[in-house]
């Protein structure tokens, strides 16, 4: 029995939600294969793409079924064969779209019954390789799709809401190195002004009930965070972060930082998508920045393809 799917990119914070919220997006995507194979061990291949470990221990999808097997007590291995579209270290999601991936495919390879909170659960062990940390806003939208709030304590609740059907999404990746993951999390401050907490909760607040309310203005009024943005910023992590905010708000959008960047996400109407994409690729290369540009929406979790 083989199994691919197609594991979704997603966009963790939009601003004000570090670590609750996060969003599936339609592009890019890795695409992963899975078969059982007889010996008790996995198998990582990376077959196309991008460069990314295929010992099983560092591979975040190999990590994950490695995880799993010993867990559920599996006799048999599995083979996972990568074709690597997300490009890690970008703040959209590569890590975990690959452990969202595998975590799906031994859940269905060996018949496990696992929810979907339960997947999401095995595939944050992943992020224990990549980012050293467990944190699941990027597993969530990518085993659930569409927009995620994610609640750690004091238990475990993943919040799923289909967005605004006129929510259109630019991504803006720059050509620069950002370092891992695990710096971008090291800079994030430990203690916050009280007044930066109650200004970051009223955005968080907006942009939930505007996804909720299928509200497209909400959501993009409430992309808006005076706590981690700003300290990434400072630390060089994110290029032209004033200048790309003043951007979104002259053309009437809502633009934060993806994940822990250096991406950065743009959320418009449908239809102006293009007129924004066409602006920050401007902006960025009279900056002497090259940039990749991704013109897409929210999309669907990790799903199965033929």
């Amino acid at each position: 029995m083989r199994l691919r799917v197609k594991a979704p990119a997603s966009s963790a914070n939009l601003g004000p939600g570090f670590d609750v919220f996060g969003l599936a997006l339609m592009e890019p995507y890795d695409i992963v294969e899975a078969e059982r194979i007889p010996d008790k061990r996995v198998e990582v291949e990376v077959l196309e793409g991008y460069r990314v470990p295929a010992r099983p221990e560092e591979n975040t999808g190999g990590y994950v079924a490695l995880r799993m097997m010993e867990e559920f007590g599996l006799s048999e291995g599995v083979r996972l064969r990568i074709w690597k579209g997300i490009k890690p270290g970008s703040g959209l999601g590569s890590s975990a779209a690959t452990a969202a991936a595998a975590a799906y495919l031994v859940n269905k390879l060996f018949d496990l019954g696992l929810s979907r909170e339960e997947l999401v659960r095995y595939a944050a062990l992943g992020e224990l390789v990549s980012a050293g940390a467990p944190h699941l806003d990027n597993v969530a939208p990518a085993i659930y799709g569409g927009f995620v709030i994610v609640s750690q304590e004091p238990r475990l609740r993943i919040y799923h809401v289909d967005p605004p059907p006129d929510l259109g999404v630019v991504i803006v990746l720059p050509d620069v190195e950002k370092g891992s993951t695990r710096r971008a999390r090291e800079v994030v401050p430990k203690e916050v002004p009280l007044i930066s907490l109650v200004r970051n909760v009223a955005s968080a607040s907006i942009l939930a009930t505007g996804m909720a309310l299928k509200n497209i203005n909400m959501v993009k009024e409430g992309m808006s965070d005076v706590i981690v943005e700003p300290a990434r910023a400072r630390a060089g992590i994110i290029p032209e972060y004033e200048g790309a905010k003043r951007l979104g708000e002259e053309l009437d959008a809502g633009v934060a930082v993806s994940g822990a960047g250096p991406a950065v996400i743009c959320v418009i109407e449908k239809e102006r998508r293009k007129l924004a994409a066409d602006a920050l690729e401007r902006f960025y290369a009279l900056r002497g920045y090259k940039v990749q540009v991704y013109i897409t929406e929210p999309g669907p979790g990790v799903t199965e393809i033929g």
